[in-house]
């Protein structure tokens, strides 16, 4: 699988995406909106029905959603995406210019619609203005005004009827409706509402110098008549922009007003990488309800990504014990059975100074054995604990030779109920795999020590002499893991905090070892 550069790609900054993006950014996504900067509603100089930000601007909510989504680590490119591609375990994203790609986890598209509006001459240029679509989002602004619908298909009927609650003076322009059954002229006329049957053929301004360019003076049908008005309702053609996920074959829903992406409650695609929310499917929705639909993709994505994560960390771990297995299986012995020096110095010194006497000990990582061995020679009741297979059955062959007082398991040192003790010890705990973090089990380790019990970890610093095939990522200093572990100063000490230059060195091996001792109050 490949480096992504992203794990969330959103195209489109309207409401549904910009509520994605902030969903995403506090989840931790490394996300990037890309958007063509053209948004549907630019030609709107107000928002309406839209909680906390009734009468601002759609440019102001797109300004403070994207201001808000940076904070949390969001990025923002102004690009047009020319097509999007499958790659291995993700998508290709080809912008415009069709040379940049980009990579990513999963997509979020948010790309809206376009209204293609009836060719009248004017109606184009008031759109936004005094040519609208939603009384919800604007009647307010016309209520008892002259207001004009322009019919555009059988669902203008309903809009028709719907614009009246805002104005007793409402004439309907039908011609695209053809001819109206008895029953519709006889509703329509209940309620006051007039009707032209001849087409709309011009929408004029008033006369003047000084008149405002938005502003409707009349409404010019096919006759030659003039209606006086003062807005205009319609609904245009809506056309999705979803033209560059053609190659994605995605499932289609056909509605009233077109074909549509098909998504469920989520904004799932039938694509397992790709949500979509927004006009783009859901063309009726308005400004809350595409913020809503919005923040559901961006949850229900990183929801998918988690799954994806779990999956593949579970994997890695099962790779992870499988490749040190297959390491020790390699050869008939991998290390060299002595105990690790800096452990052997730490612990020979607290017994000597008093401090520390035999009891029970666990030993995490123990590899082949040789710490544990050592500490039970010495009289202690020892568990040693590691990832193979193969190193722990070496280990208790030894052990059963020898006499000693030695139990070993081979498992995930997290996932084996293993009890407290008096001396927890871990000085092979170390991989070559970039993304093992010890922190995680060191915390571990920390649960396994009993009170007044201690807890040594030792860790290879400098760098050997030379590379080999399976060197690992430097390992953090004894300082740098102590803080990474946030120890509560009331439940710990730090004995010992130090770089120690080893004494006996090996081709190959470390020149020095980091040690930390840390010892849990009674």
């Amino acid at each position: 699988m490949q480096n992504f550069d992203h794990d969330v790609v959103i195209v489109g900054a309207g409401p549904a995406g910009l509520s994605a993006a902030q969903m995403l950014g506090r989840a931790g996504r490394r996300t990037l909106v890309l958007d063509s900067e053209r948004p549907r509603n630019r030609f709107a100089e107000h928002m309406h029905a839209v909680v906390g930000f009734d009468g601002v601007s759609p440019g102001e909510l797109r300004r403070r959603g994207r201001i808000e989504a940076e904070a949390y680590g969001v990025a923002f490119r102004g690009a047009r995406v020319e097509r999007v591609g499958e790659v291995d375990g993700g998508l290709e994203i080809v912008l415009a210019d069709d040379v940049d790609t980009i990579a990513t986890r999963a997509l979020v598209v948010a790309t809206g619609v376009a209204d293609r509006l009836p060719d009248v001459p004017g109606l184009a240029e008031r759109w936004g203005r005094t040519v609208l679509h939603c009384p919800y989002c604007h009647g307010w602004e016309v209520r008892g005004r002259r207001i004009g619908v322009l019919a555009t298909s059988p669902m203008s009927l309903h809009q028709i009827e719907l614009v009246r609650q805002w104005s007793p003076d409402v004439v309907a322009f039908t011609a695209a409706l053809g001819e109206l059954g008895g029953d519709i002229r006889e509703r329509l006329a209940a309620r006051g509402i007039r009707v032209v049957t001849s087409p709309v053929v011009a929408v004029e301004g008033p006369d003047g110098a000084d008149a405002d360019e938005a502003a409707i003076g009349a409404v010019v049908t096919s006759d030659g008549r003039r209606y006086t008005v003062d807005a205009i309702f319609t609904g245009g053609r809506l056309e999705p922009h979803d033209a560059f996920l053609t190659g994605l074959d995605l499932a289609r829903a056909d509605g009233p007003v077109g074909s549509f992406i098909a998504v469920d409650p989520a904004g799932a695609t039938s694509h397992p990488l790709v949500w979509a929310a927004g006009n783009v499917v859901v063309p009726m929705a308005n400004v809350p309800l595409s913020m809503g639909a919005g923040s559901m993709a961006g949850a229900a994505v990183n929801g998918a990504l988690v799954a994806l994560d779990a999956a593949a960390a579970v994997e890695r771990r099962r790779g992870h014990a499988a490749d040190w297995d297959a390491r020790y299986a390699e050869t008939e012995r991998v290390w060299s059975g002595r105990v690790n020096e800096a452990t052997s110095t730490v612990i020979a010194d607290l017994e000597s100074a008093g401090a520390l006497s035999p009891g029970t000990a666990l030993d995490l990582g123990c590899g082949e054995g040789g710490d544990a061995l050592w500490l039970a020679s010495r009289g202690w009741t020892v568990t040693g604990v590691d990832l193979s297979p193969t190193a722990v059955s070496r280990a208790q062959a030894a052990a059963r030779d020898a006499r000693l007082d030695a139990t070993f398991l081979a498992g995930e040192i997290d996932s084996i109920e293993l009890g407290t003790f008096d001396l927890v010890t871990t000085s092979f705990l170390h991989s070559w795999d970039a993304e093992f973090s010890r922190i995680p089990l060191l915390r571990t380790a920390l649960r396994h020590v009993a009170p007044g019990g201690r807890l040594l970890v030792v860790t290879h610093v400098g760098a050997p002499p030379s590379a080999g095939e399976h060197d690992h990522p430097p390992f953090a200093t004894p300082a740098e893991e102590r803080a990474a572990l946030d120890l509560d100063p009331t439940e710990w000490t730090v004995e010992r905090e130090e770089i120690r230059a080893r004494r006996s060195l090996s081709a190959g091996h470390h020149l020095s070892d980091g040690i930390l001792l840390l010892r849990r109050h009674a």
